[in-house]
């Protein structure tokens, strides 16, 4: 599990792709990240955002990747939401 940086997500007015700012993160597209800790943003709900089974990411390059949320759109648009979250996988400790 890996402490992003403060408010480490993007989104776009209208649209439920979410980029997530995590440098160095070694991660490859269609790997399953969930999401903790995280403050509702944008019109998404923490509970959204912490979906328990987690998100499948797409990778933008080795700082950025992106995932849609499963449900509602970013009402304005904001460049740095979410507060202090944490990103790993599904389950920990197992």
């Amino acid at each position: 599990e890996n402490l992003l940086g403060l408010n480490p997500f993007t989104s776009t007015a209208s649209s439920a792709v979410i980029t997530v700012l995590e440098p160095s993160h070694g991660r490859a597209s269609s790997d399953t990240v969930r999401f903790r800790n995280v403050s509702s943003f944008d019109g998404f709900t923490s509970t959204i955002l912490e979906k328990a089974e987690g998100y499948s990411i797409t990778k933008v390059n080795d700082n950025t990747y992106t995932f849609s949320a499963s449900s509602g759109t970013a009402t304005s648009g904001v460049k740095g939401g979410g507060g202090r979250v944490t990103a790993g996988p599904v389950t920990l400790g197992t």
